[in-house]
């Protein structure tokens, strides 16, 4: 597929591109799951020495690199010496934005096999999880510990992504309690704490997943100011608060679950509560955009869905939530401020 200097690819040629995209998505996942960019932190590396560091085979850990070059993640200083590239850096550990997490998990068994059968999903508009692993993604992250933790990671990741513009766009300071429903480990809640010092937090989430957030919520100071839950959002017994943080939750499920959650968060909250709810929209145009994509990936892996403008305000609406304003971000996520009524 060799392109003459300065000739613009064909649609074939783009069209070919396309379709074999996913051969970047696992060099990507590869280079990140060795590690390859937290080697090359420092400067340019020879593969081979890289090899018996990492302890692979030299001649394939060559041609994977030099599949990095295409992959936009590196560029050759010499035959066998490779650097990273500005967007190589995002593989990093630990530095902002890294998105080494997401590499792996997108490329890894819980999202890689159920994205192999779309057509089945397609077909019956069910996640095909199941069929893919033998279970939902859930009890395949019980399964494989190590892939559960990397999800973790990535999610960790994009709530810091997330959480910036979160503080940003949103004053905190006017409510006693901010409860961050279904909050994980407590990263976006973290974030809005450190922000309005007068504010207690609480952190809402299944029991098992609670009680890990107790620690890191320590680690970050933050302990004796946030209230860690355990529960389920479809039952009775979410705690009361001022505001209400929701990111990330409504898009894993369909209407019908939505809406249940969302009558139990109102029958909790107090009169002139707010809710924010963080999520994609899908815009209400027929131009190319990324939610598109995402909300395929809710549909392959959790029967899920992203959603318009609209059908949020349905959703709310239907669960007695007056929508007030929508805060687009720079995340690509939106912000929808609603309040009891």
């Amino acid at each position: 597929m060799n392109l003459i200097p300065d000739e613009q690819p064909s649609p074939t040629q783009q069209l070919h591109a396309a379709i074999t995209a996913y051969w970047r998505t696992q060099v990507i996942g590869t280079v990140a799951r060795l590690g390859i960019a937290d080697l090359l932190a420092t400067g340019a590396r020879e593969s081979d020495s890289l090899a018996a560091e990492l302890d692979v085979h030299p001649g394939a850990l060559f041609r994977l690199m030099r599949g990095g070059i295409s992959a936009g993640i590196l560029e050759a200083v010499s035959e066998r010496t490779f650097a990273l590239t500005p967007m190589g850096e995002g593989l990093r550990s630990n530095v902002p934005g890294s998105l080494r997490e997401m590499a792996i998990t997108q490329s890894a068994p819980s999202h890689w096999l159920p994205w192999g059968l779309l057509p089945e999903a397609i077909r019956t508009g069910r996640s095909p999880v199941q069929a893919a692993l033998g279970s939902d993604i859930w009890g395949h992250f019980a399964r494989h510990p190590e892939e559960a933790e990397h999800f973790a990671q990535a999610m960790g990741n994009m709530s810091g992504l997330v959480a910036s513009e979160v503080t940003h766009h949103l004053d905190f300071a006017p409510f006693a309690r901010v409860a961050d429903i279904g909050g994980s480990h407590g990263e976006l809640l973290a974030q809005v704490l450190r922000a309005h010092p007068s504010c207690r937090g609480i952190l809402f989430d299944l029991p098992q997943v609670a009680e890990g957030a107790k620690t890191v919520l320590e680690s970050r100071g933050l302990a004796s100011r946030v209230d860690v839950v355990g529960g389920s959002f479809f039952e009775p017994g979410m705690p009361p608060a001022e505001a209400y943080l929701l990111k990330h939750i409504l898009h894993d499920w369909e209407d019908d679950a939505s809406l249940t959650l969302l009558r139990r968060l109102h029958a909790a909250a107090p009169s002139g509560a707010r809710l924010f709810v963080v999520e994609f929209v899908i815009p209400d145009d027929r131009n190319p955009d990324p939610t598109h994509l995402i909300d395929l990936n809710m549909l392959v892996v959790a029967d899920g869905r992203e959603r318009t403008t609209e059908e949020f305000r349905a959703l709310l609406a239907a669960t007695s939530w007056k929508v007030e304003r929508i805060i687009p971000t720079r995340s690509g996520v939106s912000i929808i401020e609603a309040v009891k009524a």
